[in-house]
């Protein structure tokens, strides 16, 4: 084996027979709508990891034909085309069967002791591949693409495997802990759900409105050539801020403008806690922002006039999805109007069932929200280490009592 301070291809750890690389199956639609492995498109590998929600599914027939191209427990998985080339997901040892499309690759250790599984999946997060994909993917004029060959020329640097697991065992404990945070908080969400929909069984529709009970507003943006409004401390929310969440709790924004910038641009500056509902192309994704914060025209933002309505109307709409989806229109893409949002007429309950309704899901959402940003800030800290320990500078001993202190 070379040096363990000297960097190793992929191609080179093929031919060892440690590792093995492949991408995904192409898909006929005809192939599709049955009730067999789950068809995983590179889409559906976000930044908060896998999304089964609404997934396609093989015939079951087919996966015989699909075989080979079907996840395994502990692969690592990358993105290869497109603006979110590089991406990288993991299969856990709970993953549903599924198979990749042809824009996933994924990484396989088939010799564990020589190549961590883990440390493999912390390692494509890391700078030395960052770097390393910055040059293949982007080396051209076309659309971002990391083709199988260029993966086979990855340099990887790896220290014996003891260390590598040491590594992968640190970081492992921030995701199992950001995991566990991601569980609570889905729970909590699903028994406020459960309890919204006790209390508004039975009820009819009536005569109140969105419009008629909260206030409803919109957002816009702020001229993108002026650079002065831009880069300031205000939170300024896109539709894929929120799309991008696991829970409906949202703690910053990709991008900030400043004073200027919203003094020039369609949204107000909300409060915490306003409903954000987006309403482009994507209808019906929901973010709590945690801090005062202004959207940009994908939304709409609905204002309680009251605490209690908050989390009523916030379930409502909630229930209301496909409804509202039905009431959408656009060529290029759907789009719900702030008019045919207002119009809706909506279920509410006698004023006590409201309160009583509130003190018992404001507690849950408190939870939930706890628990997303603790994860926000493990996250950080996870991603603080994880160079440091795959450089060395970063003792194992002492990444260890750090991680002890935050979990």
């Amino acid at each position: 084996m070379a040096d363990q301070n000297e960097p190793v291809t992929f191609a080179e750890l093929m031919r060892r027979g440690t590792l093995e690389i492949g991408d995904g199956y192409r898909a006929k639609n005809s192939e599709l709508g049955g009730g067999g492995l789950v068809f995983m498109r590179a889409g559906r590998l976000t930044q908060t990891g896998w999304d089964w929600d609404g997934a396609e599914r093989f015939h079951v027939e087919l996966t015989a034909k699909v075989k080979s191209k079907i996840a395994k427990p502990r692969d690592t998985v990358i993105t290869t085309k497109g603006n979110s080339t590089g991406r990288s997901g993991y299969v856990p040892e709970s993953a549903h069967g599924f198979v990749y499309s042809p824009h996933l690759s994924y990484w396989r250790s088939l010799k564990p002791g020589e190549l961590d599984a883990r440390y493999l999946r912390y390692w494509a997060l890391g700078p030395e591949f960052r770097l390393q994909l910055k040059a293949m993917a982007h080396g051209t004029d076309m659309a971002p693409y990391l083709s199988l060959s260029d993966q086979k020329r990855i340099e990887i640097v790896l220290p014996d495997v003891e260390r590598q697991r040491a590594i992968a065992e640190v970081l492992g404990a921030l995701d199992d802990k950001i995991a566990t945070n991601g569980r609570i908080a889905a729970a909590a969400l699903d028994l406020a759900d459960i309890h919204f929909f006790r209390a508004a069984q039975g009820l009819e529709l009536g005569p109140d409105t969105f419009g008629s009970t909260a206030t409803v507003v919109g957002g816009g943006t702020p001229s993108t050539k002026t650079e002065e409004y831009w880069g300031g401390g205000i939170a300024w929310t896109t539709p894929t801020d929120v799309t991008a969440l696991s829970a409906p709790y949202m703690f910053e924004t990709g991008r900030t403008i400043t004073v200027t910038g919203l003094e020039n641009c369609a949204s107000r500056l909300y409060p915490a806690q306003s409903i954000f509902m987006t309403s482009r192309a994507t209808i019906g994704a929901f973010a709590l922002p945690q801090m005062p914060a202004a959207v940009n025209q994908g939304f709409i933002v609905v204002l309680p006039p009251t605490e209690e309505l908050r989390w009523w109307l916030l379930h409502e709409m909630r229930s209301r999805v496909d409804e509202m989806i039905s009431l959408a229109n656009g060529s290029t893409f759907l789009e719900l109007s702030r008019k045919n949002f207002k119009a809706m007429p909506i279920r509410l309950a006698a004023d006590q069932v409201i309160a009583a309704f509130a003190q018992t899901v404001s507690p849950l959402h408190g939870r939930a929200a706890q628990a997303m940003g603790e994860s926000r800030t493990l996250s950080t800290l996870r991603d603080t280490l994880l160079p440091e320990l795959m450089s060395g500078r970063l003792r194992i001993r002492d990444a260890e009592k750090i991680v002890e202190g935050a979990v």
